[in-house]
């Protein structure tokens, strides 16, 4: 028997709060623990995820399209170029997942949607990944800058944009992290919680957690010297502030005494 595809795609940040009513105008839809199951045609389901991800098991390519296309209007913070996973899948006796092949001993929904949160998780910690990266690469200059001219060669305002850029990529992570946690889904549907785990494993989701910790430790460094370089240029502007006062002084106190 041929295999089927999957395709995850990560669209934008997140979708607005009415999204599945958006999807109940024109699909087939139920709403279930927060995601969305959408009968797009026979033996083709997508599975939606607030969080800007959509799962597509077994759907043609022009209804793909057509249904991201119709989701657009939904979509916020929209990414120039979405993010995309693929996976085949079979109907066999036993459940496991080999060369981005999974089979599948049932194609219940619940089965589906376990699966789809791995997936949709692991292209969720992709967009963090390419977030951080690129600031790391964006700002990897300033220490090399600091340690061989002792000074970052920025203004105040430079620094203070720097500063707001690393801390709203640090701080967009760290709001959206319990996205990564384990879905309450499963509080309800325990039985189909060894699939969740097995994709996770298979995708190597919480090895890569550590490591984007890890990047996330290295933006709180940077904003560290950063805000010292601040405090630095601050100080120093008021110590040439009191430097001017006090010739100011001295110039005015020896020209009342040359005058007298």
């Amino acid at each position: 028997m041929k295999n089927k595809r999957i395709i995850a795609y990560l669209t934008c940040e997140k979708f607005q709060s009415d999204f599945y009513a958006t999807i109940e105008q024109r699909y087939k839809a139920t709403l279930n623990k927060g995601v969305v199951i959408v009968e797009i045609d026979d033996d083709e389901v997508a599975i939606v995820f607030s969080f800007g991800a959509c799962i597509f098991w077994n759907v043609s390519y022009d209804n793909t399209k057509f249904f991201l296309d119709f989701l657009k209007e939904s979509e916020i913070n929209s990414f120039e170029e979405s993010m995309v996973e693929e996976f085949d899948y079979a109907k066999t006796d036993s459940f496991s997942i080999k060369l981005d092949t999974i089979f599948l001993d049932d194609e219940d929904s619940l089965l589906k949607i376990a699966l789809s949160y791995a997936m949709a998780q692991s292209i969720k910690v992709e967009e963090f990944e390419k977030q951080i990266e690129n600031s790391i690469d964006e700002n990897a200059y300033i220490p090399l800058q600091l340690s061989k001219y002792g000074k970052i060669n920025l203004n105040k305002k430079e620094v203070s944009k720097k500063i707001g850029e690393l801390f709203l990529v640090k701080s967009k992570i760290n709001l959206h992290y319990d996205l990564l946690d384990t879905p309450d889904f499963f509080w309800e549907y325990p039985e189909c919680e060894r699939y969740y785990e097995a994709m996770i494993r298979y995708l190597d989701v919480n090895s890569r957690l550590e490591v984007l910790n890890k990047k996330v430790e290295i933006i709180q460094e940077l904003l560290n010297v950063l805000s010292n370089e601040q405090n630095h240029k601050y100080s120093s502007f008021l110590e040439w502030i009191i430097i001017i006062l006090i010739a100011f002084e001295i110039v005015f106190n020896l020209a009342e005494h040359f005058l007298k």
